[in-house]
């Protein structure tokens, strides 16, 4: 399984990218989240969740660890495809999805293009429990605003280094941080931590 690109970006359309790696091209589907961060002819590096269907391989590209596993949480519920967790991606951002389902807001979810009433229910019903266990700690605490931005990149660098999501968020939550650290403090604390219990 493809599980990172790194290479030239050419843009194909609004949802889809080309992005070459060592001359080899990769058709990919992407939110708008990420297609904003990727300028055309740059160089970028793609996160990838690979679709292994009988009639096709599909390549699903984040720019971010959390767009990617808030991808993969939503097609975890029954009815909910790739396309419309990209449609999901590309009109909430993972805090806001995640703070959504938290607090139970319907309406919020139903602005996705493709989500009506029964879809959105649905999601609350089945995510709820998970997007609490996995994400509080990574953006989206009920009744609350989202964690700082040196906590969600110290998450992303954390998991870039290997360490699962469960590890991350963990070692995260055992630091019981203010708000105030920057992502190089919160990285080093972490991996200090991390590497103890190991």
């Amino acid at each position: 399984m493809i599980g990172r690109l790194r290479g030239e970006i050419e843009f194909v359309s609004e949802d889809q990218l080309l992005i070459d790696v060592r001359d080899v091209g990769y058709l990919v589907n992407v939110p708008v989240s990420t297609a904003t961060r990727l300028a055309d002819g740059s160089d970028g590096e793609l996160l990838i969740y690979t679709q292994v269907r009988e009639d096709a391989i599909l390549l699903y590209g984040f720019a971010t660890a959390k767009e990617k596993q808030v991808f993969e949480l939503l097609i975890s519920v029954s009815g909910v495809g790739p396309k419309l967790a990209l449609s999901v991606l590309s009109t909430l951002t993972p805090d806001a999805f995640c703070q959504a389902i938290l607090q139970g807001n319907l309406q919020v979810l139903t602005q996705v293009p493709g989500i009506g009433k029964r879809t959105g229910e649905r999601l609350l019903l089945e995510l709820k429990d998970k997007v609490a266990k996995e994400f509080t700690l990574l953006g989206a605490v009920e009744g609350q605003d989202v964690i700082s931005h040196g906590a969600r990149e110290a998450q992303d660098a954390l998991l870039a280094l290997g360490y699962s999501a469960r590890e991350a968020s963990d070692a995260l939550a055992q630091l019981k941080l203010d708000g105030t650290e920057s992502a190089e403090v919160i990285i080093r604390k972490a991996l200090s931590l991390l590497v103890r219990i190991g």
